[in-house]
């Protein structure tokens, strides 16, 4: 049987005949809503009813007041509507904000479950200090369940160990982790790759989910991973993906990010089938901040609404079929006898950020805790984890030949790049400087121990001029995209010095200059959410300044060396066509001592 946290394990005989006596009236509720519309997920009712709390859970809902005694809380609901507490089924909790500063923002608009990608982290850390940080963001009102990578997101030798078979093994009967992916290399299960399906295993024998990710997958591709374990996927963007993945028995979140804001489109498309919302979730999947001003699933919910969904499924997609779906439904996901009390009071069905959120029994409000020592849990956090490289500006320039088509990194959307060639002008055995301007820059992945440069050239971020450095990246090393070798140099040493996002984009007094430190493990914010919003949007309003066409700059920063999406990335072992494996332009190892900053 699968194992869960103490906060979700179910109520002892003692708690049990507790809540009966409460039920019975034989004792006093600890809290008593009283008079409101309560929504039942199960049946998709609004039924006006009482509510009673006894510690963390709920002792009776239904059209009987409760007893009361001098210490029972009353609450006036009338006029008000109750909905279940939020469930994300697919965080990513580390997109410049970390687990806490994250779970603080939602909470206040109505979340109070988070299953969140273990990704980052997981890779930073021994699995020791990964299991320490489980337990502490455990202790966050907003309760925290994990998903367990089981492939790193990058093919990059230095990662390997990090996935080591003991290591999964122990994830998969740790009581926080309750699903395996998302499975971004899912090319080798769907080919029934017995080592790819292997890794799956210490998963599905505890009863642990699996969450592929199949962007654009077939439905005959869709059924293979569904042989190889898979139980959710939530790439679908229009009514046709859905439908193959609900067809299969998958379930679906549907998705609305800062990349894919594609809920509206799958609203109307699950609208047509008549059981779809049964297997149907939201997710925000990891939305950067700027995207975030307006809500977190209470947003959802809305867009959906506004999208025609019945009310009642609306909430049930962000309640019930979460919970249904982890297996948790004993605890959460419903305003119901026995669960945990985590219920959102609501001005109306139509206005989903609520009034006022109870977390197991108490006000929210009344909640809040300070965040984790991060030295003391994790003594290298704070640590500088760039190394300075010996770099020069002619590094930054990649190799080329005369006459030769020069590959040219091409970006097609905010994380999707295509390749392009043609012949540029070279100096030497390196692409000319002169060549670059107007839409070409420089792109260059720079080694975090400050052994070697991957470098190319670059169309699609516009056309003004700019240096960006960046440490947030998905293989934790350092991105430098820039106009020229010399302003590519000045921007790396920069975040080498202080870990974080620098900008200088436009020149002379048009110049906008900017710098987001990324304090911990030189990928995370320390800031709450509001303001590490405001600091994100003038990064966003600076790179639209300067021509940039697609929405999210920041998931650009992310996963240019991300080689679980198409078609050309920066990695370790030089430029990256994904598709077949070649490299197109090779890494160039770096010696000698070192170009600025400390160690």
């Amino acid at each position: 049987m699968m194992k869960r946290p103490k906060r979700l394990r179910p109520p002892s005989a003692r708690e049990r005949a507790a809540l009966i006596r409460v039920a019975r009236r034989e004792a006093p509720a600890d809290v008593w809503l009283s008079g409101g519309v309560v929504l039942n997920v199960f049946t998709g009712e609004w039924l006006r009813a009482e509510v009673a709390f006894l510690g963390r859970r709920i002792a009776y809902v239904g059209p009987e007041a409760p007893r009361v005694g001098p210490e029972t809380r009353l609450v006036d609901v009338r006029d008000r509507v109750l909905v279940p507490g939020y469930i994300e089924p697919h965080a990513h909790p580390f997109q410049l904000y970390h687990p806490w500063t994250l779970a603080d923002y939602v909470l206040g608009r109505g979340t109070t479950m988070l299953i969140a990608d273990n990704m980052m982290l997981f890779q930073l850390l021994p699995l020791p200090a990964w299991e320490r940080l489980m337990a502490a963001f455990s202790a966050h009102p907003v309760k925290f369940l994990w998903w367990a990578r089981t492939t790193p997101q990058a093919h990059d030798g230095r990662l390997s160990a990090r996935y080591a078979p003991e290591h999964l093994a122990a994830l998969a009967v740790h009581p926080f982790v309750v699903q395996a992916g998302e499975l971004t290399d899912f090319v080798p299960l769907a080919a029934g790759d017995e080592a790819a399906l292997a890794r799956l295993s210490p998963f599905i024998e505890a009863e642990k989910r699996i969450e592929s990710h199949a962007p654009g997958a077939s439905y005959e591709t869709l059924l293979r991973l569904a042989l190889a374990g898979a139980t959710a996927d939530h790439e679908a963007i229009d009514g046709e993906e859905l439908l193959r993945r609900l067809r299969l028995g998958y379930f679906a979140p549907l998705r609305h990010s800062s990349i894919r804001p594609d809920l509206p489109e799958l609203v109307r498309a699950a609208l047509e089938v008549p059981a779809a919302w049964t297997r149907l979730m939201l997710t925000t999947d990891g939305a950067t901040p700027p995207a975030l001003t307006d809500g977190f699933l209470d947003r959802l919910i809305a867009l959906a609404l506004e999208a025609g969904a019945p009310p009642a499924w609306a909430y049930r997609w962000a309640t019930l079929n979460v919970a249904e779906y982890y297996r948790l439904d004993d605890a959460v996901g419903a305003i119901a006898p026995g669960r945990l009390a985590d219920v959102n009071v609501l001005a109306s069905p139509s206005e989903p950020t609520p009034l006022l959120t109870w977390v197991e029994g108490r006000p929210a409000s009344e909640l809040r805790l300070p965040e984790p020592a991060w030295e003391r849990l994790v003594p290298e956090a704070r640590r500088q984890k760039v190394r300075p490289a010996p770099l020069r500006p002619d590094d930054f320039l990649p190799p080329g030949a005369p006459g030769a088509p020069q590959p040219i990194v091409h970006l097609h959307s905010d994380v999707i790049t295509v390749l392009a060639e043609r012949p540029l002008p070279v100096r030497g055995d390196r692409i000319d400087p002169a060549a670059l301007g107007g839409t070409l820059h420089l792109a260059a992945l720079v080694d975090r121990d400050g052994r070697w440069v991957t470098a190319a050239v670059m169309s699609g971020l516009g056309e003004g001029s700019l240096a960006v450095a960046s440490t947030f990246t998905a293989s934790a090393d350092v991105l430098v995209l820039a106009s020229s070798p010399e302003r590519a140099l000045e921007a790396y040493r920069a975040v080498v010095e202080r870990p974080g996002i620098v900008w200088r984009i436009g020149v002379g007094a048009a110049e906008e200059a900017g710098f987001l430190p990324l304090p911990l493990f030189g990928r995370l914010s320390d800031l709450a959410m509001p303001e590490l919003i405001e600091r994100t949007e003038a990064f966003v309003r600076a790179m639209r300044k300067a021509g940039f066409p697609h929405r999210d700059p920041l998931y650009m920063l992310l996963f240019l060396s991300s080689t679980h999406l198409p078609r050309v990335r920066l990695t370790e072992r030089g430029l990256l066509s994904v598709k077949d494996g070649r490299i197109l332009s090779p890494v160039r190892r770096l010696s000698g001592p070192a170009a600025g900053g400390t160690a």
